[in-house]
């Protein structure tokens, strides 16, 4: 059994925590930072280490108050698109939004540009504890799309559990924002399997969490 305390210790002291859905649904491990300690080696972390694609994700509710839709949303809502929205193999309906970057950034995709977009997100979500206008201001001034950052948006533990909703409750749990950034680890020519995985965040002294277990200490 894991330990909040000593996890939420670790995310705001910039390390990841692993975390793997269930066996029989992705059976993928994320490498998860907490947005709030984001720098340009953290996403050089996730792209060397983890390998898969960096997203930024936050909770519905905050995604609500900015007016961020589902891609699939904005998809249906373009009858020569819609047919392109489909259930992937697993079964969910996927947790994207919008791509973005923040207008500082020259291209959008270098390590210091993407770590710019997430580190701006993430005070643009903070801000919404104390004003919501002012977030959303900031948001539309700020940021253009499309971009180089994902954003994903939590569809809550009831409906999906996928990565980003396991994360962002995650994040709730201990006490800290809604708001991580986070990518699949790839192994050869594949994702990594969750074997190889412990092994990797025992090496590390990272955190590894089960979905399972996840649900057992955080219901929703």
């Amino acid at each position: 059994m894991f330990v909040l305390q000593e996890i939420r210790k670790d995310l705001e002291s910039g390390l990841p925590v692993l975390l793997y859905d269930f066996d029989g649904r992705e059976e993928e491990v994320d490498m998860v930072f907490y947005g709030g300690s984001v720098t340009w080696k953290t996403v050089q972390t996730l792209r060397k280490e983890a390998g898969g694609l960096i997203c930024y994700a936050t909770g519905k509710r905050e995604a609500e108050l900015l007016g961020l839709p589902f891609q699939t949303e904005i998809m249906r809502s373009i009858p020569s698109l819609s047919r392109l929205v489909k259930r992937p193999v697993y079964g969910d309906e996927p947790a994207f939004s919008l791509w973005v970057n923040h207008r500082k950034t020259r291209t959008g995709i270098s390590d210091e540009d993407r770590a710019l977009t997430i580190s701006s997100l993430h005070r643009v979500v903070e801000t919404l504890k104390s004003d919501v206008e002012e977030a959303r201001e900031t948001f539309y001034q700020d940021f253009y799309t499309p971009g180089h950052v994902p954003i994903l948006v939590s569809r809550g533990l009831e409906k999906r559990k996928g990565h980003t909703e396991m994360s962002v409750k995650l994040m709730e749990a201990v006490g800290l924002e809604k708001s991580v950034v986070l990518a699949e680890m790839l192994g050869d020519g594949r994702s990594m399997g969750k074997e190889e995985a412990k092994r990797f965040a025992k090496h590390n002294g990272f955190h590894f969490l089960e979905g399972i277990q996840v649900i057992k200490v955080i219901s929703p």
